[in-house]
């Protein structure tokens, strides 16, 4: 019985001493980046070596050269209640775990911005309830160390918009030859739109995919 406890003791003494490792790391470095732009993530990384994805000339724009319209669009569209919150929309997380539960694998989600960069700088795409556990806590934590401005400067500079294109600055050389400063309205609606799947879809490509046309159409109808 003794020898069941140690075993047992030493497990959980394993488990947290994992847990105090990854909480220090992710405080860490988000302490860091909200001095320093991180120069490469995780998912940049899985991009590149796994899927070999090509690396393309990236641009950093703080979040004062981003117009307003475009910030206002993309919390809009991806996260309307973005500065109220603490990192997470309950009631959609609890959609969409049921949702999940009944298709018997992770489909659908209910990320948030801050989710969003979470698995962005780091962890992987990957899908999994592990990924969506280590999320979790590397959210609150950004959450307590990063002010929302800063998360949303780090989310438009660094979230994919094409298969080795990440940062809006860098689609809109890439996709326009131009300055995001300098977009139209027209480009701003179709950039947001194909987040849904910046991988598979383009600007030029966006009606193709159901849910971009339909952020499309809700960008257009309030924007």
């Amino acid at each position: 019985m003794k020898r069941r406890r140690s075993i047992w003791l030493r497990i959980i003494r394993f488990i947290v001493i994992i847990h105090l490792c990854f909480w220090g790391i992710v405080a860490f470095f988000s302490l860091l980046y909200n001095f320093v732009n991180p120069p490469v993530t995780p998912l940049m990384l899985q991009r590149y070596l796994v899927r070999g994805y090509p690396l393309h000339k990236r641009y950093y724009v703080p979040l004062e050269q981003i117009p307003e319209r475009t910030q206002n669009m993309l919390i809009a569209i991806e996260d309307g209640n973005f500065y109220k919150h603490f990192g997470f929309e309950w009631k959609m997380v609890k959609e969409a775990y049921q949702r999940n539960k009944k298709a018997g694998k992770i489909r659908f989600g209910a990320s948030t911005i801050s989710n969003q960069l979470a698995r962005t700088i780091f962890l992987t795409t990957n899908r999994s309830y592990l990924r969506k556990y280590l999320e979790i806590q590397a959210t609150v934590i950004m959450e307590i160390c990063m002010s929302k401005k800063r998360m949303l400067e780090l989310y438009f500079n660094y979230v994919e918009w094409g298969k080795g294109i990440y940062g809006i600055e860098t689609a809109s050389r890439y996709y326009y030859g131009k300055s995001c400063s300098s977009l139209s309205r027209n480009q701003e609606m179709k950039l947001i739109s194909i987040l849904t799947n910046p991988v598979r879809y383009t600007p030029q490509t966006y009606y193709k995919s159901p849910s971009a046309r339909q952020r499309y159409n809700l960008l257009q109808r309030y924007f």
